[in-house]
């Protein structure tokens, strides 16, 4: 999830007016929250630099990353939290199976948001269409609320679109296309990224990337759970 995160934090005196931190207080509802971040992913890094208080989880959490952040170890499907834990559960992906859709919507908070992001890049650019058709263009999953909408746990999703510049140099270039497409980088293919940035960073020493993130969020709806259960007898790690 969350490559449009992944980009590096702007300086401190902008951080709180940039579009990447606009996006993520977005995803938790514009306040402080506690927040569950299913995997490992730079959001929950974000999240956590804003104040909110983070949860990672997922079944391969094993590494602590940062003291001041929370690491449960989980199954694939459920858990281990009690009811109304958290405000916020950020997802990567919103087309889950049912029970899992039901187990986020168990462990939020009543008003509390289930969100995920997912980020795409403007193919309109000259450049950018002539590196697909030297590495081609991997496929990139894109978050819907198709399942989300039909489990009738949730209310109507909100979207939201945040746009943003990237700036590429040579090394940059080459690691994007490494990342974005299913070609592999020979030595042949590594010569025709780098003359396709010779030729179009002009005297900048850079090429600009545009890229928009989509941002779903939808608020749980706690009266379609009858009753809630008691959390799932699973093995819980925190690793403090």
């Amino acid at each position: 999830m969350s490559q449009f995160f992944d980009q590096q934090a702007p300086p401190a005196r902008d951080a709180a007016a940039s579009p990447v931190a606009r996006a993520a207080k977005w995803l938790v509802g514009g306040r402080l929250a506690c927040a569950l971040h299913l995997g490992d992913g730079e959001l929950a890094y974000r999240l956590n630099d804003q104040g909110h208080d983070v949860t990672v989880a997922g079944p391969d959490v094993t590494v602590v990353r940062n003291a001041d952040v929370h690491y449960v170890r989980t199954g694939e499907s459920s858990m281990p939290f009690a009811g109304q834990s958290f405000d916020a559960v950020i997802a990567p992906r919103l087309d889950q199976p049912l029970g899992h859709l039901a187990e986020i919507a168990r462990v939020l908070r009543p008003d509390g948001l289930v969100s995920s992001i997912a980020r795409t890049d403007d193919e309109s650019i000259p450049w950018l269409r002539r590196l697909r058709d030297i590495v081609g263009k991997r496929p990139m999953p894109t978050p819907s609320s198709d399942l989300l909408e039909a489990s009738g746990l949730f209310h109507e999703p909100e979207v939201e679109e945040v746009a943003t510049w990237e700036k590429l140099d040579r090394a940059g270039l080459q690691q994007y296309a490494r990342a974005t497409g299913h070609e592999e980088l020979d030595d042949s293919t590594i010569a025709r990224v780098h003359e396709l940035f010779s030729e179009n960073a002009g005297h900048t020493g850079h090429l600009r990337l545009r890229q928009v993130t989509r941002c779903i969020r939808a608020r749980v709806d706690k009266q379609s759970l009858a009753q809630e259960p008691p959390p799932p007898d699973t093995l819980l790690l925190e690793f403090r």
